[in-house]
């Protein structure tokens, strides 16, 4: 599959490329995305650069379409968003977003565009049925996201996940193509 470009109101949402590094070492570094994600600590050039090369490949084969999100004149890549694990005309969809892009719609605006395209069935769209989200329970920021863009509680797993060597709760929640994503939902509270 060959990468596309993607806009919103306020930002282009493409494939990180080599010149991004330094600013995937700045994001992957912010203690708010070591908490949530599995990006190895320590986190610098090396790491970044494989990342990079890993979406390229991954957009190549299919098995992963990842977008920078880059706002505006602003040429930094400030976070990213991506779909992974397809099968069966599903998959998943993970964001993360620096510090300097965080509080201002940014991501909710970018993961409704590749929702929007990831549902697609016309030329250039993948046509999905169903995309999922997880997240440690605790991570009330992506959550947020998801509720907002209509994504539906489907559970919590107790102590689902590991993560740095700790079990966590895992929240799951997903969207399908024909739901109204215009309403954004209301979760259970945590037990």
């Amino acid at each position: 599959m060959q990468p596309v470009t993607l806009r919103t109101a306020r930002s282009v949402l493409s494939v990180p490329v080599p010149a991004d590094v330094p600013d995937v070492v700045a994001y992957a570094n912010d203690p708010d995305v070591i908490a949530y994600t599995p990006v190895p600590v320590p986190y610098g050039r090396a790491e970044a650069a494989q990342w990079i090369t890993t979406v390229v490949q991954g957009w190549e084969s299919g098995s992963r379409c990842e977008f920078g999100i880059r706002v505006g004149d602003d040429p930094r890549l400030l976070g990213t968003v991506g779909l992974f694990g397809f099968a069966d005309g599903t998959a998943e969809i993970g964001y993360a977003m620096h510090p300097d892009g965080r509080g201002h719609g940014f991501v909710t605006e970018a993961v409704r565009r590749v929702l929007d395209w990831a549902f697609a069935s016309e030329p250039g769209g993948l046509g999905l049925l169903r995309v999922q989200w997880r997240a440690i329970a605790s991570n009330t920021p992506s959550a947020a996201v998801a509720q907002r863009l209509g994504l539906r509680f489907e559970g919590r797993r107790r102590l689902g996940v590991t993560h740095r060597g700790r079990r966590h709760d895992e929240l799951i929640a997903a969207v399908l193509r024909d739901d109204d994503r215009s309403v954004p939902q209301v979760w259970p509270a945590a037990p």
